[in-house]
């Protein structure tokens, strides 16, 4: 128990080096840094089946197989970002740099305890405090277009968690008497009918709006204004992946895999979420095609990789579960780092616009390099990252006869290949003579070639990961 709470209270240290950031700029991100290092060292001692419980409050903390890979990705995302922010900050939000750090550091908080919850209660409640604890940094560059997107965020939400996620959660209760994480009886073993079964996984597949499926999928890009270390962190990793490791922990512990596979395999009893969530993907996909700022792009983009967790999810069988949680990992990992491209852009070139970012990708061929790698790696290109996942979903969907599952997931992949070869197509055009070329900051490049090595030497650290999910 004690490596898991090293982890969860290391982000808190670190605020504690705050008030020496204006004096010693250098020794509050080497201190960060060092912290960060050993929660990541912690992360991958915590061992799995570990639980703690307050049952007086109805608070529980289990470390199964879920939470314990999301302790670990949370860790290295987390350090990824602190070097990144070393010479972000510097362009960006200098008077508010203070609520930037303490806001980021309670939420990875927050987030931990959310994805290693012991019970539904529990995680509800951390769920729900993740939400006002991600829009001061919404809205942190305080203009009028982050209050309107900070304010959407809330609205799409806070509703559908009181309103739909929390009723499903005592609707559970009534039915099986418990809302553990533990094992015990399922809606599957209870022999719920189907029609009620069916509403339930509605209620949890859309209620978890942090999953963004239709219609509560437009708070996402419209966080695009949101500094790059936020969108990376907390709209990539942090926020998203507790909503997806929700999923995974309900469907698993609260339904049972072999009940949601018999749930999904009908149309009417809950077949008809993988056409909402494959609609969801190709939509998401075509609008991230058309949209021409980078960051917008790359959030819808996101919204399509949540809707295929769940596709995956849907299937019912523990194959789909390991391919839903690895691409948990991988697309984190790539699409992180596509923020910090938008915001390498947006910081030392003042765009995101993917028509002026081409007229500058001739002279920035290692970014170029980089957005190709991350990209590919989403869209399940061989070899990178992101194709052990997809590639596994494609199999087990097609294994399982979940045909449509399989056409949304090639048609969505095909679609983002385009919106990434678009811009980077344009590094290959000569270079301009006239226009100043600007050296890319130090820790942004050293967070490049992180993301870099990690896509494509991902076999040698994926196997693990399964190992662990198995």
């Amino acid at each position: 128990m004690i490596n898991f709470l090293i982890v969860l209270f290391t982000p808190l240290l670190a605020l504690l080096f705050l008030p020496v950031k204006s004096t010693h700029r250098s020794l509050f991100y080497l201190s960060s840094i060092f912290l960060a290092v050993v929660s990541i060292y912690f992360a991958f001692r915590v061992e799995t089946n570990i639980r703690y419980d307050v049952e007086s409050i109805g608070f529980s903390i289990v470390i199964d197989r879920y939470s314990n890979v999301f302790l670990k990705l949370i860790s290295c995302t987390w350090l990824i970002s602190i070097i990144y922010s070393y010479e972000f900050v510097k362009y960006h939000f200098q008077e508010r740099k203070t609520e930037f750090f303490i806001c980021l550091n309670i939420l990875i908080t927050i987030v931990i305890i959310n994805a290693c919850a012991g019970n539904m209660i529990t995680l509800f409640v951390f769920y729900f405090l993740g939400i006002p604890l991600s829009y001061p940094l919404i809205k942190l560059r305080g203009n009028r277009a982050a209050d309107k997107s900070a304010s959407e965020f809330l609205k799409q939400t806070i509703w559908p968690s009181l309103l739909i996620f929390l009723p499903a959660i005592l609707i559970t209760e009534n039915i099986i008497g418990h809302v553990s994480f533990d094992g015990g009886s399922t809606l599957g073993s209870k022999n719920i009918n189907p029609t009620l079964g069916g509403i339930l996984l509605f209620m949890f597949v859309i209620g978890i709006s942090k999953n963004s499926v239709y219609p509560f999928h437009s708070w996402l890009p419209e966080t695009n204004t949101a500094p790059a270390p936020v969108s990376a962190l907390v709209h990539s990793v942090a926020t998203v992946k507790t909503g997806s490791i929700a999923l995974i922990k309900i469907a698993v512990y609260i339904f049972g895999l072999d009940y949601i596979h018999r749930l999904t395999s009908e149309f009417l009893t809950g077949g008809w979420l993988t056409y909402l969530c494959g609609f969801t993907a190709v939509y998401t996909s075509y609008k991230a095609l058309v949209a021409d700022d980078l960051k917008k792009r790359f959030a819808y983009s996101t919204v399509g990789q949540l809707s295929y967790i769940i596709l995956a999810v849907l299937i019912g069988t523990k194959a789909g579960i390991i391919a839903a949680t690895l691409h948990i990992v991988t697309h984190a990992v790539a699409k992180s780092c596509l923020f910090y491209v938008a915001g390498f852009y947006n910081s030392i070139y003042h765009t995101t616009s993917a028509k002026k970012i081409a007229a500058i990708m001739p002279h920035t061929r290692f970014v170029a390099l980089t957005l190709a790698v991350c990209g590919l790696s989403i869209t399940g290109f061989p070899f990178l990252a992101g194709f052990y996942s997809k590639d596994l979903m494609l199999v087990e969907e097609w294994h399982a006869h979940y045909y449509s599952s399989c056409i949304f997931l090639i048609v969505g992949s095909v679609i983002n290949i385009f919106y990434i070869i678009g811009p980077v197509k344009s590094a290959f055009k000569r270079k301009d003579p006239g226009f100043e070329e600007k050296r890319i900051p130090f820790s942004m490049l050293v967070t490049f070639l992180i993301s870099i090595i990690l896509i494509i030497g991902s076999n040698f650290y994926l196997s693990y990961v399964t190992g662990l999910i198995e």
